[in-house]
């Protein structure tokens, strides 16, 4: 199995980073911590940050922690220059397309920068990967999207989109998906996107081979998130947006999800996420209505699809309740099929910390819930 999965994931709603320190020090654990345990190992940085690696380890442990980045984000600040570090290839802004298709295995085909919907913004767009060869059958699918804290993240970050290659190589047609981030818009646009992007995918099944009534979706964190509402939030919850395929539906029929955010309520209340650019924001007296419509809980049915759930008892970002909770709420209305993988001692990068676990496990539930995918 490759090493793709889980990069790049949310701090709590309302803690986007921004100018000086703090902003910083989430800037560089998203651009290049790898196993997402909250310090850099040499390994992992990049650039200037592993240049003067040691300079920077005041207590010699081999890490870089919050406390030591922080204070080299004041260092830099108070010497005016930048508080950051050149993205590593291949993560936070993703390949090019040129890179893309020259990387692309030979028994893949990769179609790039399709636009599932059309108008003004530049994310509207996923990248699509599939067997080379169409197969006798339709194909089963896979939605494949980032994280990012919903503020962050690419369709091409390179362990989305090595998942997607993975997964078009055992015979699913893939696609991995951009939306539009807290930046550009707050909830519910993000979900809108991915669920338009669904649409998109089973209005061009047959274009791509494959079985509009077999697609899963695998996310991690903010991406795990939106795979949920796909799994749960039917047109009832008023959340489709207003791009085109209406005619299709946007539910998915298997969900593979890791350290999934499933009740913002326990992010500490709201008023914290009630701010310009974050997850929640708009108007006071409305938040409440929001963080039950952006919350995977409230959507919870005894017709929901296959569930996956992974999520590590010691994340500190996304607490292991949210998954607790969200697993006793679909068993308890009924839903039939709910896997929960609860890894002790396990941070927030849980997929990836264990991938030995954690990577078949989803391939078999994929060949289990979707049935097996042709070569």
């Amino acid at each position: 199995m490759a090493a793709w999965a889980g990069a790049e994931e949310p701090v709590a709603p309302g803690r986007e980073p921004g100018p000086g320190p703090s902003g910083a020090v989430d800037r560089w654990l998203t651009q290049m911590d790898r196993d997402e345990d909250g310090k850099l190992a040499k390994a992992e940085a990049a650039g200037m940050m592993a240049r003067f690696f040691e300079r920077n380890d005041a207590d010699q442990s081999g890490f870089l922690e919050k406390d030591e980045l922080a204070a080299l984000a004041r260092r830099l600040e108070e010497r005016g220059g930048p508080a950051r570090q050149r993205k590593p290839a291949g993560r936070q802004g993703g390949l090019s397309t040129s890179q893309l298709l020259k990387d692309a295995p030979d028994d893949v085909k990769v179609v790039p920068d399709l636009s599932y919907r059309e108008g003004g913004s530049k994310r509207w767009k996923l990248d699509l990967i599939m067997p080379r060869e169409n197969g006798d059958a339709p194909r089963p699918g896979i939605v494949f999207v980032h994280g990012g804290g919903w503020r962050s993240g690419d369709k091409r970050v390179r362990t989305f989109l090595d998942g997607a290659i993975d997964y078009a190589r055992k015979g699913y047609v893939c696609i991995t998906v951009n939306y539009r981030l807290t930046g550009e818009a707050p909830f519910p646009a993000c979900v809108e996107d991915v669920k338009n992007a669904v649409r998109w995918f089973r209005a061009h099944a047959e274009t791509y081979n494959l079985d509009p009534d077999r697609i899963g979706a695998y996310g991690n964190s903010a991406g795990a998130h939106l795979v949920a509402m796909l799994g749960l939030a039917g047109k009832e919850a008023g959340l489709e947006g207003d791009g085109p395929h209406q005619d299709q539906s946007s539910l998915v029929q298997a969900v593979c999800a890791s350290a999934t955010p499933t009740d913002f309520n326990l992010f500490g209340g709201g008023r914290s996420m009630n701010r310009p650019g974050a997850f929640l924001a708009g108007p006071e007296d409305g938040l409440e209505e929001r963080i039950r419509l952006a919350s995977p809980i409230s959507h919870v049915r005894e017709d929901a699809p296959p569930f996956l759930l992974v999520h590590g008892t010691k994340d500190s970002t996304v607490k292991v309740e949210h998954s607790d909770k969200f697993a006793a709420a679909l068993k308890a209305a009924g839903a039939k099929d709910v896997t929960y993988l609860r890894i002790e001692g396990a941070g927030h990068g849980v997929f990836n910390q264990h991938k030995a676990k954690t990577a078949p496990a989803m391939e078999t539930f994929f060949e289990r819930t979707l049935g097996t995918a042709g070569r």
